[in-house]
C-alpha cells in the first residue's frame, strides 16, 4: 500500500476513535498538562507502526494499547506527584466534601455536581494504574475483556479482577459522596 492510501486509511480508522482516546488520556494522565503530549505522542508511534497493523485486529484495541503504553511512560517520568496535591488528613476531608469555603453546606446543584466530580476524579486517581486503565478502557473505550487484555499484557481474570476492584472503591466514592450530600 503506498503512503497516502496508507496515511488515508490510518486517519479513517482513527477519526470515530479520537474523542474517546482523547478522554481516556485525560483521565489516565498524573498531570493534565500532558494529556495531549500522550495522545499526539501515541499517534505518532501508531502511525509509524501501522503497516504492522493487521486488519483482523482491533484498531480501537490497538490505539489503546499504544496510548496505554505512552501515559504510563509519562506517569513514570513525572512520578505519582499530583499538580495539586495537598497532605490532609482523612478527618479533615469531611469537611472539605461537606462545606464550601464560606462554611456553608453547599445548596446549589451546580455546586454538589462539582463537588461529585471531584470526588470521581480524586476516586480514579487513588486506583493503581491497571484498575484505571481497566476501569477507562471499558467505560470509555467500550473495550471488551479480551481486547483489554491484549492491551494491558494481563491475563483475562486479571482483567476481570481489576475491573471489580475499581467499580467497587468508584461505588463507595459516589455512596460516601451522597451520604455527605444529605447531611
Amino acid at each position: 500500500m503506498d503512503r497516502d492510501k496508507q496515511s488515508l486509511r490510518f486517519l479513517s480508522l482513527l477519526r470515530p476513535i479520537e474523542g474517546d482516546l482523547e478522554n481516556y488520556s485525560r483521565r489516565m494522565v498524573f498531570d493534565r498538562r500532558d494529556f495531549e503530549d500522550a495522545l499526539q505522542n501515541a499517534v505518532l508511534r501508531a502511525f509509524r507502526a501501522f503497516d504492522r497493523y493487521h486488519d483482523d485486529a482491533s484498531f480501537r484495541a490497538w490505539m489503546f494499547k499504544i496510548l496505554t503504553n505512552e501515559i504510563f511512560t509519562i506517569n513514570r517520568k513525572r512520578g505519582r506527584v499530583m499538580e495539586f496535591e495537598v497532605a490532609v488528613e482523612p478527618e479533615e476531608m469531611e469537611e472539605f466534601a461537606v462545606l464550601n469555603f464560606s462554611g456553608e453546606t453547599p445548596i446549589s446543584w451546580e455546586t454538589l455536581a462539582d463537588a461529585l466530580e471531584e470526588e470521581m476524579l480524586a476516586g480514579l486517581q487513588s486506583l493503581n494504574d491497571s484498575e484505571r486503565s481497566v476501569l477507562l478502557m471499558r467505560a470509555i473505550g467500550d473495550l471488551r475483556y479480551r481486547e483489554i487484555s491484549e492491551c494491558l499484557g494481563i491475563p483475562l481474570g486479571s482483567v476481570m479482577g481489576h475491573l471489580s476492584r475499581a467499580r467497587q472503591r468508584m461505588r463507595d466514592i459516589i455512596l460516601r459522596s451522597r451520604r455527605r450530600s444529605s447531611l
